[in-house]
């Protein structure tokens, strides 16, 4: 049933789009971490270490996805509440096949640079082995990677939530079915680990496909392509990507510094907390997928009023997921890191010490995101990549040296809460800014 976003309650509507994609956040999270399992136990440490050093590839693939998909979905539903239906078809259309030739160009590139690329992500001689067969598989399928993830953001904002949690979730299962199969059964190590990700996104794309080819919803493949349109979404989207991309430098910095004070013990701690951040950021993620079709929809439709709501109830929800998240791992963190290790590990301390200060960060992370991704969902660009920068770039390329050279390991940790602290504040700044702007169209 279509979703009315008009008239029905904004709590109401916010939960049928958080509920769906918290669902499929935390189903794609946890076979994430099933796979750090399955590596850390069926290969071992290192070969954790090598997937945390191949980390920012997938940052980058995600930057992608946010510069064309959130871009492109906020103009979707802003056309789609001015009822211009036809406009939100071009746009969509221009970026599934502007997004289609950019990853089989980028496929290309990366697959014949792939031992270049890897020593540039941080790898040394002895991490090169297990790095090259999982980062060659992963080019090979990044296409794959970019359409299901984009495909899904668009069935949101067409109103089938559902269907997108549904495509994650079989995807994700079949990834863990073959997953243990590849690994534990035919041996395949690094590439098994690879190449079971990248079937399982397979996988995901068919069911996601099948609303936009048979016409299910407003949006569906037509024969037009926009420049402008193009345009207008990169515009709309570099806040958000910018949040990943700067995401996905800070870890090659972080690696970098990690591999020089504490060898592949640093990197392998990385790769785990990141392994845990899939789900806690996913958490939050899905949260703000929750407000960008409602917010950008009824501020198209200028319902100032409801849009404001939104942003209400998205912060309330966004900071009390991160307190719940932080509460958890502070406690849980001693029984969780045992699941990626094994029995005779020397790094589990080490591990425990170094989550509970870089997850403090998480208090703060909930309010940037869900400012950067309100700002975006309503055409305040501009602002919303200033809150986006703050947030991962600006204060983490200050501190992080910084903190390395005097604090060392624990440095590294620290750097992150710190940065995100700093990004808070100045995000309230802006907020308050930009909520004049709005009350004056009420």
């Amino acid at each position: 049933m279509a979703k009315d976003l008009i008239n029905t309650s904004i709590l109401k509507l916010f939960l049928s789009y958080f509920i769906p994609s918290f669902v499929s956040m935390f189903v794609l999270s946890t076979y994430v971490i099933v796979d750090g399992i399955f590596v850390g136990n069926g290969i071992g440490e290192i070969g954790l270490g090598a997937i945390g050093l191949v980390t920012p590839i997938f940052s980058l693939f995600i930057g992608i996805e946010l510069l064309f998909g959130i871009g492109g979905a906020a103009l979707v539903s802003i056309s789609l509440g001015k009822n211009k239906p036809h406009k939100a078809r071009i746009i969509f259309s221009s970026i599934i096949y502007c997004l289609t030739s950019l990853g089989i160009l980028l496929s290309i590139i990366m697959f014949i640079f792939r031992e270049k690329l890897a020593y540039a992500l941080g790898s040394n001689d002895e991490l090169l082995a297990y790095v090259m067969p999982y980062l060659s598989v992963i080019i090979i399928g990044s296409t794959i990677i970019l359409l299901q993830s984009t495909l899904c953001t668009f069935a949101r904002n067409d109103k089938a939530p559902n269907l997108a949690m549904i495509s994650f979730v079989f995807g994700s299962i079949i990834n863990i079915f073959l997953n243990y199969i590849f690994i534990f059964i035919c041996q395949w190590g690094m590439f098994g680990a690879a190449f079971s990700t990248i079937l399982g996104h397979f996988f995901g794309l068919l069911i996601i496909l099948w609303h936009f080819i048979c016409k299910k919803g407003d949006l569906y493949f037509i024969k037009a392509f926009s420049f402008k349109a193009l345009n207008l979404a990169i515009k709309s989207g570099i806040s958000p990507s910018m949040t990943e991309f700067a995401f996905g430098f800070t870890i090659v910095i972080m690696n970098i510094f990690l591999i020089n004070l504490s060898g592949k013990q640093g990197v392998t701690i990385l790769s785990i907390i990141m392994y845990i951040g899939a789900v806690c950021f996913g958490s939050i993620l899905s949260i703000s997928y929750g407000l960008q079709p409602i917010a950008s929809y009824n501020f198209g439709a200028g319902q100032i009023g409801r849009t404001l709501k939104t942003l209400k109830i998205g912060m309330v929800f966004a900071v009390a997921m991160g307190i719940i998240i932080y509460i958890i791992l502070f406690f849980g963190i001693p029984h969780i890191a045992k699941i990626f290790l094994k029995s005779d590990t020397t790094i589990l301390n080490d591990l425990i010490f170094a989550v509970r200060i870089y997850f403090f960060g998480y208090l703060f992370l909930g309010s940037n995101v869900i400012i950067a991704a309100f700002l975006q969902a309503t055409g305040r660009s501009i602002s919303s990549m200033i809150v986006s920068a703050a947030h991962n770039l600006v204060f983490m390329m200050i501190l992080l040296p910084i903190f390395a050279y005097c604090f060392g390991v624990n440095g590294i940790w620290a750097s992150y809460p710190v940065s995100l602290f700093c990004a808070f504040i100045i995000g309230i700044y802006i907020l308050k800014k930009e909520l004049k702007y709005f009350k004056s169209k009420e």
